[in-house]
């Protein structure tokens, strides 16, 4: 199957989501949703029962989203239990199924904005595959360090969305090590007859829960302290920047936000955003590194 069917099997897998998640339908709602969506290249009137069943089974294996069917004969997922179970998967399934109702709404797609993802993300289906599957891939990658790309075999551990990138944690076979790519600087992607085991203790979730963005987790977390004015503490009340995030202080002038958290490169971007709003309190050590790099700024317009 070349890339572009694939890629289709998988919009089509999205809106079989999409639309069952919305509230239990039977085979004929579905069909008669299924005749009106830009997903149905095929022009056909109906999903064939053996595709339709073929479709609801490899749905299960991608996502982990069982589809069940009533003594009514109607189709549903029970949302408390199934897509709410996983934060990474609620937030890939919704991520595409919005995707895909913005395809059938053509009518609002200039009403309905949102952030470009680079290039990367044709590559989605061939990684999602590769973990469903437990095949090696030879991935061609270049990296912006490097003059000129190379080309390695990986496997595919997970995938994580973040400031509009993808990016995916693969173990790369020549370094014997697990490393993150960013799913746009892949040139070339190609699986291969080859198998791997995902380590049984491997969760991504897990991986990443220490630091904010994709860098770090070789570094173990510590406790930082940073002070906000009012009005922008709000954003960061409404808007957490990692789970560990806590409101220490509060008061007309100023919030105080403590985490437990690795500073890692893209933590201290996002707090370098904040200017004059904000404050690095403690660790001394990360205090005294954050002031370097705004006296580094203020050189550069004096």
């Amino acid at each position: 199957m070349n890339k572009s069917s694939t890629s289709h099997l998988f919009e089509c897998y999205i809106w079989l989501v999409n639309t069952i998640a919305r509230g239990p339908v039977t085979r004929a709602e579905i069909d008669d949703k299924w005749t009106r969506s830009s997903v149905n290249d095929y022009k056909t009137d109906a999903i064939p029962e053996t595709t339709f069943h073929r479709w609801r089974n490899t749905v299960e294996l991608l996502f982990d989203v069982t589809i069940k069917c009533n003594s009514q004969g109607e189709y549903y997922i029970d949302e408390a239990k199934e897509l709410n179970s996983s934060e990474w998967r609620t937030r890939m399934v919704n991520l595409l199924a919005v995707n895909s109702l913005v395809k059938d709404s053509k009518a609002l797609s200039n009403r309905i904005l949102h952030e470009p993802v680079p290039s990367g993300e044709k590559f989605l289906t061939t990684f999602i595959e590769a973990m469903r599957d437990g095949t090696v891939l030879e991935m061609t990658y270049q990296s912006f360090y490097k003059p000129v790309p190379s080309t390695f075999l990986i496997e595919t551990y997970c995938l994580k969305m973040f400031r509009q990138r993808w990016y995916v944690v693969a173990l790369s076979r020549g370094h014997n090590q697990l490393r993150v790519y960013a799913l746009d600087r892949v040139k070339e992607l190609k699986p291969t007859s080859e198998k791997y085991i995902l380590p049984p203790d491997f969760d991504g979730e897990t991986y990443f829960k220490d630091t904010y963005g994709v860098s770090g987790m070789e570094y173990q977390p510590q406790p930082i302290e940073i002070k906000v004015v009012a009005i922008e503490a709000n954003y960061f009340r409404t808007l957490p920047l990692h789970h560990s995030q806590e409101e220490i202080e509060r008061n007309e002038n100023y919030s105080i936000f403590r985490y437990n958290i690795i500073p890692s490169y893209e933590f201290t971007q996002e707090l370098l955003k904040q200017g004059a709003n904000l404050e690095v309190l403690t660790p001394q050590w990360y205090r005294d590194e954050f002031a370097g790099k705004i006296a580094d700024i203020h050189k550069i317009y004096q």
